[in-house]
């Protein structure tokens, strides 16, 4: 077997990702249930602030580094000079929160969170986001990506499996999550980088620090200006909501966060392979290659979104109440918006891999900073409330963040697939969005209606399983008339039922 086929990498890391997203969408309500709306909003805004700070320090080098290792082999030296790097910001955000920065500051940014606990949020949240990523990018440009998969796999089962032991014996804290994070993830790091090692690779070229140095800079130079306005959206968002909705819109938001997040498991699955195979074609000339993967792959992973989360609307309410309890209720309008998040961030992920590994950063520099720009003031608009400060918000909390989020994201990525058609010499295509989303969004709705009709006496899970079934066959029904909808065509489907009858045959 070739572990190192696309078509298996992607089965495998498929796979891999529904596992985890499984056991992390668990993870995630025995934790909001543990800790309650307002513990679950701590511990998520604690870590949403290092979120924004490391794309301030971060200034794109993580991208130039897997971009140029998904290229070509790199030698040791070119591995241990990205290191350093991690080191030192390692080094500068502990020192100047450890030592540097004084109470009153403290207590402005992070919002009452004690120094101690700061410092918690900041280890775990660079061992997950920083190192275990490095690790991450360095297996899949090498195409290690059963290893990388499996052991990512491994570290939410145990983080399962931890959290419900402390939320069995009443241990869990925030601080008590933050300290399991850092230690889960540096085993993993350690485990990975252990087997890694066994199989090295030569380098195809001789290393030159000046030179490696002058790549990042040519690569990193458009997207420092991206680092900069990136850290005060990312932080204006989490840091308004928590200063004027409170930890209970926080953790409201961040819930529903990850409730949509379900949707994005195909697209996670695939992107970091997607960019390794763009990137060589693009290095190696091979354009019809490019065309073909970025169309065939960013129409089907935002159909595949859409499918999930339109048909998880209608039952956003009975979802809450189901999984996280009364206590998040009032939850259930900010969870329905964000379904609709992740259907545009896939392809918007999808295009700033296009834009990354086609080294088009400097449009990619532009069209982020405008949207960012774009998107601050709005959410200035529905967080604050009336009478606030020197302009008049909404003070929608949560709910207008959720509004802010998918609007913008709609915006900025149809922008975003606009300017890579026009550096590609391709055709724009923009109508199967609102067609698939229409059309999706009524069959749910329709599909709902029916079953609360026929069996409104049963269980929520019935109700819930008798509407996915119904709502496959229609969605089975969609594709065999508009595959071209979902980035495939007839023949590919002829091919898959024609595989499944061999298969069946063969059991029987």
């Amino acid at each position: 077997m070739n572990l190192s086929s696309v078509k298996l990498r992607f089965l495998v890391s498929l796979g891999a990702n529904v596992g985890r997203a499984g056991i992390s969408f668990l993870t995630a309500i025995l934790i909001a249930r543990g800790l309650s709306p307002m513990g679950y909003g701590d511990l998520f805004f604690l870590l949403g602030s290092f979120t924004a700070i490391r794309a301030l320090l971060d200034m794109g080098t993580s991208q130039a580094f897997y971009t140029f290792i998904a290229q070509s082999v790199r030698s040791k030296s070119f591995y241990f000079v990205y290191f350093l790097w991690l080191l030192l910001q390692f080094v500068v955000i502990l020192f100047v929160i450890w030592i540097l920065l004084p109470d009153s500051i403290i207590e402005k940014v992070w919002l009452g969170h004690t120094r101690e606990v700061i410092l918690l949020a900041f280890m775990a949240s660079f061992m997950q986001q920083q190192i275990w990523s490095t690790v991450v990018q360095i297996c899949e440009a090498v195409r290690k990506t059963v290893l990388v998969q499996m052991t990512g796999l491994a570290v939410v089962t145990t983080h399962f499996l931890i959290v419900l032991l402390l939320l069995w014996g009443n241990w869990l804290t925030v601080h008590v999550v933050l300290l399991t994070l850092m230690f889960e993830y540096l085993a993993a790091t350690s485990f990975s980088w252990w087997v890694l090692k066994k199989h090295p690779k030569e380098a195809t070229e001789v290393f030159c620090l000046k030179r490696t140095l002058e790549d990042y800079w040519v690569f990193c130079r458009p997207l420092i200006v991206v680092a900069v306005v990136s850290f005060l959206y990312e932080f204006l968002d989490r840091w308004l909501l928590q200063r004027f909705g409170g930890s209970e819109q926080q953790g409201f938001y961040q819930i529903s966060a990850q409730f949509a997040a379900v949707s994005l498991l195909a697209t996670v699955a695939i992107l970091s392979i997607l960019w390794k195979e763009i990137a060589e074609a693009y290095k190696q000339g091979n354009h019809d290659r490019v065309n073909r993967l970025y169309h065939k792959v960013s129409r089907s992973l935002l159909m595949v979104g859409a499918v999930v989360a339109c048909f998880l609307i209608p039952w956003s309410e009975q979802l809450t109440v189901l999984l996280l309890g009364e206590a998040y209720k009032n939850a259930w309008p900010v969870l329905a918006v964000m379904f609709l998040y992740p259907v545009h961030q896939s392809m918007g992920q999808i295009n700033g891999t296009m834009f990354m590994a086609c080294e088009r950063t400097s449009p990619y520099m532009y069209l982020s900073i405008l949207g960012m720009l774009l998107s601050m003031p709005v959410t200035y608009m529905v967080l604050v409330p009336a009478d606030i400060w020197l302009v008049s918000g909404l003070g929608l909390g949560a709910l207008g963040l959720a509004l802010k989020m998918v609007g913008m994201n709609i915006l900025l990525v149809n922008l975003q697939g606009f300017m890579l058609a026009r550096f590609h010499g391709w055709k724009f295509d923009w109508w199967y969005q609102i067609e698939g989303l229409i059309v999706l969004i009524v069959m749910s709705i329709i599909v709902q209606k029916v079953v609360n009709t026929l069996i409104s006496d049963a269980h929520l899970i019935v109700l819930l399983g008798a509407s996915a079934l119904l709502y496959l066959l229609g969605v089975m029904l969609y594709i065999w008339l508009r595959p071209n909808q979902f980035g495939i065509e007839k023949s590919d489907i002829l091919r898959g039922l024609n595989f499944l009858k061999g298969l069946v045959k063969h059991v029987v």
